[in-house]
């Protein structure tokens, strides 16, 4: 187990909480960067903070490390869940026994938590996505979809709207598949390499999960084909600096998964003091949130070019 203590000089004031943030991969840019976000938000509230997560997307394994601070007793989980279905049983028995549980970037089902920090409203996101890839490819043609797991609530929620803005926006736009990563660059990979070849006529790729678009732009750049098929979609700028400046890709979305990181301890912060969170309450470091019932927003994506990418470095 990996801990962050952290210190405030008004950390006598009150009491001090063991927060355990568990993301669904360890090592991959994105959930780092979450993970640099939440030990900035530890050293400004004076948490404790458990980062741990799974080597790989294992659901299996994120149940049991869920478990693990169950035992301990910590005052918040929070949580990045890879399956709903097997996870929110294990984050229902959290709360009974007086943890207070949050999911952020990948929700539980309701009763698995008392809230859920999201990144951006889902409808709106979807259809940035697909209006992104029309503009580009002229708004008809083939494409597929790469998400990373059909357990992944919030990338079904963003592929559904997506389907949904097609049928009524653009049709003259086929979906000839959805394809699932698992969160595992080398599928990633395969899935993009898979695509190219099987369809022939193939104009575009969204990426909603966060390995899909660099791994869509390395195959295009090694069957030189970045000219024929346009990549949007989900993908930390750092992965994508050099595809967007040499042309290869025109722009990607994201937000920032750091202060999604830092908004997370800073939500388990406020729940432990029985602060109300309310829509537009501004929280220092983030700015204002949204809230629509249990589910708070953290507020509106990015857009990378190759104008800006250099500005960040996540």
């Amino acid at each position: 187990m990996q801990e962050t203590p952290a210190s405030d000089p008004n950390s006598g004031q009150k009491e001090k909480i063991d927060i355990a943030v568990i993301p669904k991969v360890m090592d991959i840019p994105y959930f780092q960067s979450v993970r640099e976000g939440v030990e900035e938000a530890a050293e400004s509230s004076g948490a404790t903070i458990h980062f741990k997560g799974p080597a790989t997307a294992n659901s299996k394994q994120q149940e049991e490390i869920i478990d693990t601070f169950i035992k301990q007793g910590v005052d918040v989980l929070a949580v990045s869940v890879i399956d709903p279905d097997r996870l929110t049983p294990v984050l229902a028995e959290a709360r009974r026994q007086g943890i207070t549980v949050l999911t952020w970037d990948a929700d539980s089902h309701p009763e698995g938590r008392d809230y859920f920090i999201n990144m951006v409203d889902a409808e709106m996101l979807a259809e940035h996505l697909l209006d992104s890839l029309a503009a580009q490819i002229g708004e008809a043609g083939e494409y597929v979809i790469h998400s990373g797991s059909r357990s992944s609530l919030n990338q079904e929620e963003w592929r559904k709207w997506i389907e949904h803005h097609n049928r009524v926006h653009y049709p003259n736009l086929i979906l000839r598949e959805v394809a699932y990563t698992n969160d595992d660059p080398v599928k990633a990979y395969q899935e993009a390499k898979h695509a190219v070849q099987a369809y022939p006529e193939l104009k575009g790729i969204i990426g909603i999960a966060s390995l899909g678009p660099p791994a869509a732009a390395t195959v295009l750049k090694e069957e030189n084909m970045t000219r024929d098929i346009s990549i949007v979609g989900l993908a930390s700028p750092r992965d994508m600096n050099t595809y967007l400046k040499e042309g290869d890709v025109s722009s990607i979305t994201l937000w920032s998964p750091k202060k999604l990181g830092y908004l997370t301890v800073m939500i388990a912060e406020l729940l432990h003091e029985e602060t109300r969170i309310e829509d537009g309450m501004h929280i220092d470091g983030v700015g204002r949130i949204q809230v629509k019932k249990e589910q708070i927003i953290m507020g509106e994506p990015i857009e990378f070019t190759a104008e800006n990418v250099d500005q960040y470095d996540f």
